[in-house]
């Protein structure tokens, strides 16, 4: 599915075109900014989900849809767990004030971002004891030379500094990352194609 346009890029687009803007077009930038201007507040913990609900409350579903879609593509796979909460509490509130929302829908699909998370720390975590325990009953896998000069000098690793060193851990959470990063992509995408529907 490709990025939607906002109604500013569309805009921008048309004065491009040296055709005017609708007075509907520049409602439609005003509302854009407004929307952009609460989420703004609600990024940074100045107002609630309930205070988000409220101002938004009345809004057409094309400004409801517009504040879904900045609340969703500000998920990301780096996102700690408040910040994953409180974008899915945002993104369920503003479906509740559609005519014909579809709660139950985006609520599964969002609590899979969360278990998906969760398995990715779960494997991480299990792979890193593992790998802790083989270096740890391997000394040699602790010892470091460095070069200096005519000298080699040897060096005795901590068994995390030997398993930040270690090229296939790094190897494995190169991949193992990109693989849950994919998935999360896919989750989001589904989500968007759901609120397109319900806008």
């Amino acid at each position: 599915m490709g990025k939607l346009k906002s109604a500013w890029e569309i805009a921008m687009e048309k004065v491009g075109q040296v055709d005017r803007l609708s007075s509907q077009e520049i409602q439609e930038i005003k509302e854009e900014e407004k929307i952009k201007a609460i989420l703004s507040k609600f990024f940074k913990g100045r107002i609630t989900v309930n205070d988000l609900w409220k101002r938004l409350q009345g809004s057409s579903p094309l400004s409801l849809n517009c504040a879904q879609m900045i609340l969703l593509n500000s998920l990301n796979f780096n996102n700690n767990p408040y910040e994953l909460k409180l974008r899915k509490e945002g993104i369920l509130a503003l479906e509740s004030l559609k005519n014909t929302p579809n709660i139950s829908t985006l609520e599964n699909l969002l609590h899979q971002l969360t278990l998906l998370k969760e398995e990715f720390s779960k494997t991480k975590d299990y792979m890193e004891k593992k790998a802790k325990s083989e270096i740890e009953n391997d000394p040699q896998s602790r010892i470091k030379t460095i070069r200096q000069g005519d000298k080699i000098i040897l060096m005795q690793l901590s068994v995390d500094e030997a398993l930040q060193q270690n090229p296939q851990w790094k190897a494995f959470i190169t991949q193992h990352e990109e693989k849950y990063s994919k998935k999360f992509e896919q989750i989001i995408e589904k989500i968007k194609e759901e609120m397109v529907q319900t806008a």
